[in-house]
């Protein structure tokens, strides 16, 4: 397996957080065991205490040192129903008074946990190694009849508890071994199974290139985040097969604006030297040749445009532009532009308009929209522009009465190669308002359509004013 894959790290993170929180649980689980059995051992000690106790209590001071010893059966016959247990009498100072058992060299153990006990009021349980044995002492605080204190130490063996509890820390590590090697498999599985759709996904799209941008990447309808991608993955493939015709459509209007040009350029040229001409004839050689070479400038215009759009400095204007200088200019354009085919240009133009940015960028992206209203307007029609602006913002309005937009094309007007259903008998790239489109944004501006079909369209720049 691949150690640097999703799969794997998918299936590693999913058997490390599973076996952690067994690993939590099972030490849980043992410690409260542990604490249950302490807690049972005690009680059974504090119960077969108690008796002792009494007993002790009805003692007086020379009775205890003297015949107590010499019945000492009395208490032996207390606990000789659970073997093993030790029971030890003394007093504060360490003085053991009774022990049910020799202990040997272990006498200090007993000895020191007397004198630390001294001052106790209530039981305490500690565990203490008393020959090859550790045994659960407890220590007991009791009083004779004639008020003196005597501590009684009752102790149990431990073996038991203890090879309990070994042999529950073995179990327990068998089955968290056990659960971790199936948490393994199954972690392996169920990551798999997880990224199976991802799988798919990524060979499909390997399968995908400029040829056949149609094909679509699997949705494995899960409803979660994988079907979420699968959409997104589509969508996105939905928009580069767009971009990809239009650029392809792009491409044939540029070789065919580039081609017709160059050709009349040149039969011009051929025309001209093949025999002497006279300077009139000269004369109308440059002028259609001017005409060609004037298209081919407004391609390449288009196309450095784009590039400049495109480029980090498109947003980081700086400078001031006079607006109301700038739409003074383009009436005059937009009045030659709109003689050939009879069009009336009015306008409205307030003084004083400044904005920031780029001019000759601002003008291009102005004229574009000037020159579309004219060429979509019919003849003998009129068309208007205006520059107003208010606290903050500048406005540039143009209005034409031409034939219009439909709501559908108005969602794609400022895409770029874009060329809506009315302009098959225009000359045009499908660039100009997408140029426009994206200056005006890139001026942190805006461009407000409203358009009607057959009662014209009504275009509306708005960009900030300098310094706002």
């Amino acid at each position: 397996m691949n150690t640097k894959s999703m799969r794997f790290r998918v299936s590693m993170w999913y058997t490390s957080i599973f076996s952690f929180a067994m690993a939590v649980l099972f030490v849980s689980f043992y410690f409260l065991t542990q604490q249950s059995l302490l807690s049972h051992t005690d009680a059974a000690i504090a119960s077969h205490t108690d008796r002792i106790i009494d007993i002790i209590a009805q003692k007086d001071g020379n009775a205890m040192d003297s015949t107590f010893v010499n019945n000492s059966q009395a208490f032996a016959h207390q606990f000789t129903e659970m073997p093993g247990m030790v029971l030890i009498i003394g007093d504060p100072l360490g003085k053991i008074l009774y022990s049910s058992q020799s202990l040997g060299g272990n006498e200090a153990v007993a000895e020191e946990l007397l004198e630390k006990s001294a001052n106790i009021i209530k039981p305490t349980f500690v565990n203490r190694s008393i020959g090859t044995s550790t045994v659960r002492l407890g220590v007991f605080p009791a009083k004779r009849s004639n008020d003196v204190k005597t501590l009684v130490i009752m102790g149990q063996p431990m073996d038991i508890i203890q090879n309990s509890l070994n042999a529950l820390v073995i179990t327990l590590v068998v089955v968290y071994i056990g659960v971790f090697i199936l948490s393994l498999l199954g972690g392996i599985v169920l990551a798999g199974k997880a990224m199976n759709p991802v799988a798919a996904m990524s060979h499909q799209l390997k399968k995908i290139s400029a040829e056949n941008l149609n094909e679509r990447v699997p949705n494995p309808i899960t409803g979660d985040e994988l079907e979420e991608l699968s959409e997104t993955f589509n969508g996105l493939l939905d928009n580069l097969h767009k971009a990809f015709a239009r650029e392809r459509q792009f491409i044939g209007d540029m070789a065919h604006e580039l081609k017709t040009p160059l050709a009349t350029i040149k039969s011009t040229i051929e025309l001209t030297l093949h025999k002497a001409r006279t300077n009139d004839d000269y004369k109308k050689a440059y002028a259609d040749t001017l005409i060609d070479v004037n298209r081919l400038e407004q391609t390449v215009k288009n196309i450095l445009d784009l590039a400049w759009i495109g480029a980090e400095n498109a947003h980081t204007l700086k400078g001031t532009v006079d607006l109301s200088r700038i739409a003074s200019d383009l009436q005059e354009i937009a009045e030659k532009l709109a003689t050939e085919k009879k069009i009336t240009v009015k306008a409205t133009i307030a003084s004083g308009v400044v904005i920031e940015g780029a001019e000759d960028k601002i003008f291009r992206s102005l004229l574009n929209i000037i020159d579309n209203a004219i060429k979509y307007t019919p003849s003998g029609k009129s068309v208007s522009l205006s520059v107003k602006k208010n606290k903050h913002h500048a406005f540039f309005v143009v209005k034409d009465t031409g034939v219009g937009i439909s709501p559908d094309e108005q969602a794609h007007m400022f895409e770029r190669f874009y060329r809506g259903s009315r302009t098959s008998r225009t000359v045009g790239s499908g660039l100009g308002l997408a140029i426009a489109h994206d200056i005006i944004k890139a001026h942190r501006g805006d461009i407000q359509v409203s358009s009607k079909p057959v009662q014209g369209t009504t275009m509306t720049v708005v960009l900030p004013l300098a310094g706002s």
